[in-house]
């Protein structure tokens, strides 16, 4: 929800600036550098131009390889962030399948049994308490 925020902010600014009275006739004709000359605000320094760019982080879902992660990231995406599934303790085999049949029963969770068990299978391998080395399933 947070990259498409940020998404239609930075096109709505954008619009605004190409939209802004003025420029959309410049702009037609190619002329922008007429639109905008550079300003300096104290000798000596660099020109400042109506210019601005940022730079956003990149974040990479976090969703490593591992048997039944299709399944995973088809059914449990749909609602939660990769993240914050797979940033849950390293839990059981008994309390991943727990959750993963309250999911079913208590949120409609659209999973068949199938895709329940390759689910379970895919958090034990990836954030189970085996794989970590902790308690067994």
């Amino acid at each position: 929800m947070r990259r498409v925020s940020v998404f239609f902010l930075l096109v709505s600014l954008a619009v605004d600036v190409a939209c802004s009275p003025g420029r959309s006739a410049e702009m037609k004709m190619g002329h922008m550098e007429d639109v905008a000359p550079p300003r300096v605000t104290a000798p000596g320094s660099p020109p400042v131009t109506d210019v601005h760019s940022i730079s956003l982080p990149h974040d990479e879902a976090f969703a490593p390889p591992g048997p039944g992660r299709d399944a995973f990231v088809t059914a449990c995406i749909v609602c939660h962030s990769p993240r914050y599934i797979t940033s849950q303790p390293p839990f059981s085999r008994a309390v991943w399948k727990g959750l993963v049949q309250k999911m079913i029963d208590t949120f409609g969770a659209h999973i068949t049994a199938p895709e329940a068990a390759e689910i379970v299978d895919y958090l034990v391998a990836t954030n189970g308490a085996n794989a970590i080395g902790g308690e067994g399933e």
